[in-house]
């Protein structure tokens, strides 16, 4: 199959959207920021060196969704050692509605990314939908040294193929793992090129300010970060693009508290209510990303 190049961005503006099951992905189904104005030749995808990874195997957040105040859905992001490749870090998300919007909309998504545990580099992501009746599967494989990303989705009805050409890709989970493992100064961006689903964004997470954020889990120092779109290669996914704010903890954790969304009412609601942490006896640890000895915490909501 030829490989498609689809760099060539959009010059609409003021798009931008959320998707819970890469938002909660990106900064740990993704949140997608649009603000088409950029030119081809002004698309730059940087190299990332992980600076200081703030997660590792053992971990795991909660996360409570509202629409409008209203409990919608709850996720979950965990990180575990791949059985099969020890060089290999396994990040696995799963996201469901509860019963009460089951009624009406029934989602149950699933998202599972292996990459390497020193470089964060992706090596395969599986991502299955499962959305009222709709029933689809997305297969990523990272060819690194041929600079291609081969993407297959896949359902009863058919299956299609797509490979992009990116020197610097990043997946669901590494993608915002290696953002987080960044140093945040206010006025500083950085710049993904995150294939999630059968999808290429190019994300610009720019570090507007900071703020005190009251949260389930206490009250933080945070950073305010706004994600921007400068590609999207699905053309009918720019039009339900909303505004975007996440908040990520202003300490050497770096955790995503909460993430916020224009909806068509109000807005949807990403909440941090619990983290928990089998390899300390002290929640979330400030040190090296390795693994410790095991151990048991859980920070939770009151």
């Amino acid at each position: 199959m030829q490989l498609q190049d689809r760099t060539r961005p959009s010059r609409a503006r003021g798009f931008r959207r959320l998707s819970l099951a890469a938002i909660i992905v990106f900064m740990a189904t993704a949140a997608h920021a649009v603000a088409f104005e950029t030119t081809r030749d002004d698309i730059r995808i940087p190299s990332y060196t992980p600076v200081r990874i703030p997660f590792r195997p053992g971990q795991s957040l909660t996360y409570r969704v509202s629409w409008a105040g209203i409990p919608a859905a709850g996720a979950t992001i965990a990180m575990h050692p791949n059985p099969d490749h020890p060089e290999l870090w396994t990040g696995e998300v799963h996201v469901a509605t509860n019963k009460l919007v089951d009624l009406v909309y029934r989602m149950r998504d699933y998202v599972r990314e292996n990459f390497d545990r020193a470089s964060l580099a992706p090596s395969d992501v599986y991502i299955k939908q499962s959305e009222n009746r709709r029933r689809d599967e997305y297969i990523i494989h990272f060819d690194h040294r041929a600079g291609v990303v081969d993407m297959l989705k896949r359902n009863p009805r058919r299956s299609e193929n797509v490979k992009f050409h990116s020197p610097n890709p990043a997946g669901p989970i590494s993608g915002p793992l290696m953002a987080l493992s960044q140093p945040l100064v206010v006025g500083s961006t950085l710049v993904f090129d995150v294939f999630v689903g059968h999808n290429r964004y190019v994300i610009a997470l720019k570090v507007e300010r900071r703020e005190r954020l009251r949260t389930a889990l206490g009250d933080f120092d945070t950073f305010r970060i706004t994600p921007t779109m400068l590609y999207l290669s699905d053309n009918q996914a720019r039009t339900k693009a909303r505004e975007v704010t996440v908040w990520v903890s202003d300490d050497q954790r770096h955790l995503p508290l909460r993430v916020q969304a224009e909806a068509f009412i109000g807005h949807i609601t990403a909440d941090l209510v619990e983290v928990a942490d089998a390899n300390t006896s002290a929640g979330l640890d400030d040190s090296a990303s390795d693994p410790k000895p095991p151990a048991h915490s859980v920070e939770r909501t009151p």
